[in-house]
Formats: structure tokens, sequence, C-alpha cells
């Protein structure tokens, strides 16, 4: 999409307050719609995911491992889809693909008699699922919203998703006793069918309009964009933010299924804490998106406003070190995602809008999908082998403190990347003036 947003400007409160500009609704309005339900169906499955997580805690570290595995394989079938198929064919046919596969497990499950494989199987397909999904809607978008536009309106897009990350948990909460996971599983199946129909009308829309290539094959190899991944110091930087936050996240998420196991007994409880600890997230997560993050951005810049996340969360690590207990510990992992929901998410898809097609493609979908589950892979390791020397959870806390400091450090150095790659841009000098609008 042309940014000439400059030219055209807010037109009435109610566009400054979204910090949509006149001419973008139409865009802004299918993104948002298409984010909501997207989310809002893989947030319905996610405190199934928590409860399976918690059923099998004792061999997390093999889910994770399977888990990258998967991603392994399926990144050159996408690389191949990529290389040989315009955008309107291969991410409608990426999302029924998972579509299908859902069927099969919502016919599957039958609550706590679900056998452990089964269980297994969905959380390691719910991985995927969620990471492979979301990196295809992030990379639409950068093929569609320029620079100036993404650090306006991808916070507010993203602000869509967790509304539907709010209605997800609640409907899971309220449905699953009397309608169990496979009830549960079959109206998100409706939600991912209804995304994929905003994803059609969507890119209908642009090439109707002629604001995007979305009707190019993008051609390139198989394997490009993982090669391009180490050619590229920036994409490096994108790599180093990933695996700090995931060593991070990882150790908060084995963390609490551990202290879940230990504290709440049966299926149906599980989820319900889940579901409320996926809500508290998406409250916080919205307030930073819809309020926040995009104000942050041009009041900072992205050098200062990207290491904001690990800044606030060395603060919780220290008071958790401090002092253990399950309230507490989920506290921190809620401030952990709903940063990450909320900031660092929509930071990090910012990023993507300084590099070209291909990187944004299969690059980041190397990076989101391989990259980001070989980190929680590392880290699921790590955390097993650390219990297993015997360290309790609250002396591997303070463990993770150098790693916050080098991701600080990391998503410093990218910040200057990023910003010098929008200086270089032509849109540049109209981004500094509709920024101080």
């Amino acid at each position: 999409m042309t940014d000439t947003t400059a030219e055209r400007g807010y037109q009435n409160p109610f566009e400054r307050l979204f910090r949509v500009q006149h001419g973008e609704w139409v865009a802004f309005d299918l993104a948002f719609t298409y984010f909501f339900f997207l989310l809002g169906s893989y947030f319905m499955l996610r405190p199934l995911r928590g409860t399976v997580a918690s059923n099998n805690a004792e061999v997390l570290h093999l889910l994770y491992t399977a888990t990258f595995v998967c991603m392994l394989l399926i990144v050159p079938v996408f690389g191949w889809l990529v290389s040989r198929f315009r955008r309107g064919v291969f991410v409608p046919a990426s999302y029924l693909f998972f579509i299908t596969q859902l069927g099969f497990f919502a016919w599957a499950f039958s609550g706590d008699a679900t056998s452990a494989w089964v269980q297994r199987a969905f959380y390691v397909w719910l991985s995927v699922f969620n990471l492979f999904v979301v990196s295809v809607f992030w990379s639409f978008m950068t093929d569609v919203f320029r620079p100036g536009q993404a650090r306006r309106l991808f916070p507010t897009i993203m602000a869509g998703g967790s509304i539907g990350a709010i209605v997800g948990p609640l409907a899971t909460r309220g449905l699953v006793a009397d309608v169990g996971a496979s009830g549960i599983m079959m109206v998100a199946l409706a939600g991912l069918l209804v995304a994929t129909g905003m994803a059609v009308v969507m890119g209908r829309y642009e090439r109707a309009t002629g604001h995007d290539e979305g009707g190019e094959v993008i051609g390139g190899g198989v394997l490009e964009g993982a090669i391009e991944v180490f050619r590229s110091k920036y994409l490096l930087l994108i790599c180093l933010l990933m695996l700090t936050h995931n060593l991070t996240a990882t150790f908060l998420y084995n963390g609490l299924a551990v202290l879940v196991d230990r504290e709440i007994v049966g299926f149906a409880e599980r989820t319900e804490f889940f579901a409320v600890v996926d809500l508290v997230v998406q409250v916080l997560a919205f307030a930073f998106q819809f309020f926040l993050t995009s104000r942050l951005v041009d009041a900072l810049g992205m050098r200062r406003a990207i290491i904001v996340p690990p800044v606030l969360l060395a603060s919780g690590f220290v008071i958790l070190g401090s002092s253990m207990g399950l309230v507490l510990f989920a506290a921190v992992q809620v401030a952990q995602r709903s940063l990450n929901y909320g900031m660092l998410g929509p930071v990090k898809e910012m990023l993507f809008t300084v590099v070209g097609r291909e990187q944004r493609y299969k690059s980041k979908n190397f990076i989101d999908t391989v990259v980001y589950r070989g980190s929680d892979v590392t880290a699921s390791w790590l955390f097993k082998g650390m219990t297993t020397a015997g360290l309790g959870i609250t002396q591997i806390t303070w463990l993770y403190l150098p790693v916050l400091a080098a991701w600080g450090t990391g998503a410093w150095f990218l910040g200057r990347h990023y910003q010098a790659r929008v200086g270089q841009s032509a849109e540049g000098p109209s981004e500094s003036r509709e920024n101080d609008g």
C-alpha cells in the first residue's frame, strides 16, 4: 500500500485515537477482523494446551523437541509454496491445511479419557499451528503496509487479535464443562474458517486497488530464506532477540506448568486456571497495543522502546528470585506475555517492514518457526537439565538475569539498525513528518 498518509492526515478525533488516517480504513478493518478471528480461535485452544502441558510436565522437553522437528519439516514445504504460488494461493492453503487437522483432534479428544499420545500430538500440533499461521499473517501485513503505516497501525491491528484472545479464553472457560474439549475445537475451527475468508477478501482488495505486489510469485529457492538469515547482520540480531526472549518465556512456561501440576488437580480445574491467566494477559496486552506501544515507539524511538520489555522483566525476576509461589510466578509470566503480545510483538513485526519480500515471507517464516522453536527446545532442555541436577525454580530464576542482559543489549543494537534502514529509505523524511503529527 502506498503510504500517502502524510498528505491525508487525521480528519477527526476518532481517526487520531486509532491512528488510522483517511483512506486506510478498509485495509485496517479487514486486517483487524482477520486477526481477531485468527487469535480468537487459537486462544480458545490454548487453555487446552496448558492442561495437556500440566498433564505431561515430565516430558515437556521432548514435546518441545518434537515441535522443533516438525518445524524443520514444514519450513521447506512452505518455502516451496512461496516460491511457486502467489500469496492468494499459499496463504489460504496453509490455513486450510491446519483446519483439516483440527477436525481430526476434535473427533479424537474425550477429556481426561483422551489418550496420552493424542494429547501430546495435539500439544505439538498447536505449537506448530500458532507460530506458523501468525507468522503468515504478519508476513502478509508487512507486504501490504509500509514502515510508517506499520508503526501506527500494527499495534492497533494486534489489539484486534488481543480482543479475540480475550473472547477466546472466556468462551473456553464458559463452555468447556458443557461441550468438552471437542466442542471447543469445533467452535475454534469455525473461527479459523472465517479468518481464512478474511485473508482471501483482503488479498483481493489489495490487488484490486493496486496497493501491493501480492499477485506476483516471489520465486527463489526453497531454502533461500533460511540462507539469507545467516548472511544478514540485521536478521541475525532479530534471531538474538527471539532467542533471548524465548529462553526467558520458556522457563516461565515450564516453571508454571510444574507449579500447577503440584497445586491444582483435575483437567477442568487446570483448564479454567490457564483460561484466567490467558484472559488477564490479553487484557493487559490490549492496553499496551491500543494506548501505549505506537506512542512509545514514536516518543522513545525504536532503540529505547525495544529494550523496555527486558528491563521490566529483569526487575520481575529479581522479585521472583526473592520469593516463590504459584500466584507470584503466574504474575511474572503474565507480565512477560503481556509485554510480548502488547509491545515486543508489534515492534518485532515493524522490523520486517524494511526488508525485501523474500525475507518477509521465507526468512521471517524461518525465524518465526525454526529459530523460535529451536530456542524453545534449548530452553526446555536447559530447564530439564537444571531441575534434574537438583536446582530449584528459585535458583534457576537468578541464572536468567544474564540472559535478560543479553536480550537488552542485542535489542539496543537491533533498534539502531532499524532506524538506519528507515533513514536510508525514500520514505524516511515523510515518516518523520507523519510521526510529528
